[in-house]
């Protein structure tokens, strides 16, 4: 995986809360906050369902400031605790709803799911060497793979993105991965070098017959390439 810097450009009026301006077209994907991990550790994190951290919560509220802002045509969140939280904190600021969506949750990790990356290279080591080979299609033992996470979370984001407005999504880094990957056909590893970080987000615009994330010139394709 290439592990170098991120090309980018810095677009569009940008705010306190680093941000850029949103437009009038397109979706606004928020990572969730910070979760309240049970330790220092590293963790895989997948449907396993910890709620916020105070670190968390702070983040949501620096979103929510930034996101009153505007006005919203919606707004849709994973059904996971950490996600429906960040997506109610954001949501009070601006008078709207978030609708919560199965499609959104994060990928299922199963018998990986809330445990340490270490404890699972102590244990798995021949599995992690698999799944490193093919982060895709590496269905996790009982859970799911990322293609199996595309399969799921896709559609609704490219129907949703072919919708007028401005919209804000509140999900995971899994889903943001699957989801670029797809539109803007980078190879898959490469997308974890996108990931917002928690309690960030990034703007998926739509414009001039383009769509596009704003201040990543890389991520741009024709709307009429993705029909």
């Amino acid at each position: 995986m290439n592990s170098g810097k991120i090309p980018r450009a810095d677009n569009g009026t940008r705010d306190t809360a680093g941000i850029p301006d949103p437009g009038t077209n397109g979706v606004v994907f928020v990572r969730h906050g910070e979760p309240a991990f049970p330790g220092k550790k590293k963790y895989f994190l997948g449907k396993t369902d910890w709620e916020l951290s105070h670190k968390g919560k702070a983040q949501a509220r620096h979103i929510a400031e930034w996101a009153k802002g505007f006005t919203w045509q919606g707004c849709f969140c994973s059904p996971l605790k950490r996600a429906r939280e960040t997506a109610t904190i954001i949501c009070g600021k601006s008078g709207i709803m978030p609708e919560v969506r199965h499609e959104l949750a994060e990928l299922d990790l199963g018998e990986w799911d809330g445990r340490t990356k270490a404890e699972i290279l102590l244990k798995y080591p021949k599995l992690v060497q698999r799944r490193e080979a093919n982060l895709k299609d590496f269905r996790h033992p009982g859970g799911e793979s990322f293609a199996d996470l595309e399969t799921r979370a896709v559609p609704f984001l490219s129907d949703l993105m072919k919708r007028e407005g401005r919209w804000l999504v509140v999900s995971h880094a899994g889903v943001f991965r699957v989801f670029i990957h797809n539109v803007f056909n980078i190879p898959f590893p490469l997308s974890f070098q996108y990931d917002p970080g928690y309690g960030r987000a990034r703007v998926i615009a739509k414009t001039g017959g383009a769509v596009f994330v704003k201040d990543f010139d890389e991520l741009r394709t024709g709307l009429e390439e993705k029909k």
